[in-house]
């Protein structure tokens, strides 16, 4: 049966039982059956059979929730938006070469040289965020670029990097990494559309993998938002980046929190 009011307002001012929740937390096992909640669901829940056979081999189960087929649509669309980039390229870089005072390419010549840039390949979008996946573990504060150095930097061992990437190649992908097309008719009219495949993929991987308990939570948060192109930002003053972008999103209650969908604003 639910606690009444009064004993959830005792709870509530009691600074010591407050406390003590702070730090320790509760047991979410311990609430009993809502009469109120009639026909609750009361079948299994939990990690689904398919993801619990790729459970012990890491790289499947980043393939299970980011499969092949995004990786390949993230070169797609990278390659793509380097491609759409190459006229404002070639006439920044016209114009750069101008102020500096150097010798002037052929706009021809410079459009050449930007369109015979090799492709982007799906496997180098995954080792992109594999360098800086180990850059967020072992980051070095001057920058990323140092990761390329071949001078001592503390006590890390130099240009380890290398071994994996180029740097101006790194440099390269970083730059031109692209999630959708930025000319769909879509971009106008939908926020997420920038992120909209991952996060549909997401969305889908997300259910394949785990069935839906019985008792769930919501809760929103706020991703900061940095970008020159959109400055539309949501402000939200009890957050801990108080301007970004909403989110949205479903928990389940278990022994851990699995996070099962999320929506954008």
């Amino acid at each position: 049966m639910p606690l009444p009011d009064s004993v959830c307002l005792t709870a509530a001012r009691n600074k010591k039982t407050m406390s003590m929740m702070k730090t320790h937390g509760w047991e979410s096992n311990q609430f009993g059956p809502d009469p109120s909640y009639a026909g609750l669901y009361d079948g299994p829940f939990g990690p689904s059979n398919s993801v619990m056979s790729v459970a012990d081999d890491p790289l499947a189960l980043l393939f299970y929730f980011l499969p092949p087929k995004l990786w390949r649509q993230i070169a797609v669309e990278s390659n793509r938006y380097h491609r759409q980039s190459i006229p404002s390229r070639v006439r920044s870089m016209r114009s750069q070469q101008r102020r500096n005072g150097g010798e002037d390419e052929e706009l021809e010549d410079i459009r050449s040289r930007l369109a015979s840039v090799v492709d982007i390949e799906p496997w180098e979008v995954l080792r992109v965020v594999a360098l800086l996946i180990a850059r967020m573990l072992m980051p070095i504060r001057k920058g990323i670029a140092a990761h390329w150095s071949t001078k001592q930097v503390g006590a890390l061992p130099t240009n380890r990097f290398d071994l994996f990437m180029g740097k101006n190649r790194f440099f390269h992908i970083m730059g031109y990494l692209h999630f959708s097309n930025n000319k769909s008719p879509q971009a106008s009219i939908d926020r997420a559309w920038k992120i909209r495949p991952v996060v549909d993929v997401l969305q889908r991987t997300f259910g394949r993998g785990y069935q839906t308990p019985p008792i769930i939570s919501f809760d929103e948060a706020t991703l900061p938002s940095c970008s020159r192109f959109n400055p539309m930002r949501q402000f939200n003053k009890d957050k801990p980046h108080k301007w970004g972008g909403g989110e949205g999103f479903r928990c389940g209650v278990c022994e851990d929190s699995v996070l099962l969908e999320v929506r954008l604003w």
